[in-house]
């Protein structure tokens, strides 16, 4: 349950294959975790419940419901006579950040939270390459993957962020219903009616979570969003 076989496959046909960059590892897990995990999601599945801002990862969402609400809030907007200022974050590998002092606040059974623990802090890995296998490496960050439960714990990480944001009481509201962030897995849309407010949401996003984003403004009327990305530090 803790040993992991991580199988490099080429990003491309025409990729420089001597560039560690241009694969893409495909992890193959252990039968026994996958059924553990499935007997998480069963058993306990809302304990790790997340808001309605999270399209990814959750039965009967999609992208196109979540840009369809998006398109929805800026047309009631402009057709106000507002505006909509938007901000798009990017996670920079989200999947391999450091998740485990988030992922396990969800009052599971002590038993199951250190089982799960378990699992994460003794996780190995090792590379498969033209039939021979590495040595065995210590995987310290991020979920695992190929790991059924892995994106729903990733969905409570990334949760933190958007109710934070939420919370604050400003932003895009349609009626009584605030509607200024949505999410898919790791892509987040944040938008406000003004930009001042905008960028102070996002310097008051927990620490936590700071260094994990890069954010590109974007103005309504512009062909093209602005280009000009920076860390939310």
């Amino acid at each position: 349950m803790l040993i992991s076989t991580v199988i490099p496959i080429p990003k491309g046909r025409n990729v420089n294959v001597t560039d560690s960059a241009n694969y893409r590892g495909i992890s193959l897990s252990s039968i026994f975790g996958n059924v553990f995990d499935l007997v998480i999601l069963s058993r306990y599945a809302s304990h790790l419940c997340t808001s309605d801002y999270q399209f990814g990862f959750r039965s009967k969402r999609s992208t196109g419901m979540c840009t369809m609400i998006l398109n929805e809030c800026i047309s009631y907007y402009v057709n106000n006579g507002g505006s909509v200022y938007c901000t798009f974050l990017d996670a920079t590998k989200a999947f391999d950040r450091k998740l485990s002092h988030r992922l396990y606040d969800r009052d599971q059974p002590p038993v199951i939270i250190r089982i799960m623990l378990n699992m994460y802090v003794g996780h190995v890995t090792r590379v498969k390459w033209n039939g021979i296998r590495s040595h065995t490496l210590s995987v310290c960050n991020g979920v695992k993957q190929s790991g059924i439960i892995s994106p729903v714990l990733f969905c409570v990480y990334i949760d933190d962020l958007q109710c934070s944001v939420a919370d604050l009481g400003v932003g895009c509201m349609m009626g009584e219903f605030f509607d200024g962030i949505l999410a898919y897995a790791d892509d987040i849309e944040e938008y406000d009616d003004h930009l001042t407010l905008s960028l102070r949401r996002l310097s008051c996003m927990p620490s936590s979570h700071r260094a994990l984003t890069v954010a590109i403004p974007c103005w309504p009327g512009r062909q093209e969003p602005s280009l000009t990305g920076y860390n939310v530090c």
